[in-house]
């Protein structure tokens, strides 16, 4: 006897083989436009590249989805993008302590 379960946790296997193609699918496209997403976002801000057309519009383009994928993309590499200079900037204060101790 199944019990209905409220997790959004699905498992492949129990999935039929097209259900589980296009899910893999839509995550193998998903996961190509966060990462040009986020090199956009990073070649913007760190070298200064201005595009004319917007990223939203280069994604869409390329990929030829609606507007829920690129957008999500989109704000999941800002939010990426954002946390690693964080990071990166406590790494950096971090090490010019540890300089500033042995010296």
């Amino acid at each position: 006897m199944k019990c209905p379960s409220y997790s959004n946790r699905f498992y492949y296997k129990e999935l039929s083989e097209e259900d589980a193609n296009c899910i893999k699918k839509d995550l193998i496209l998903y996961n190509s436009m966060l990462y040009m997403a986020y090199k956009k976002l990073y070649l913007t801000c760190f070298h200064g590249f201005k595009e004319t057309v917007s990223l939203e519009k280069q994604l869409k383009a390329r990929y030829g989805t609606n507007d829920s994928f690129p957008l999500s993309a989109i704000h999941e590499a800002r939010a990426l993008l954002k946390s690693n200079i964080e990071i990166n900037q406590r790494l950096k204060k971090e090490c010019t302590i540890r300089i500033e101790i042995r010296v």
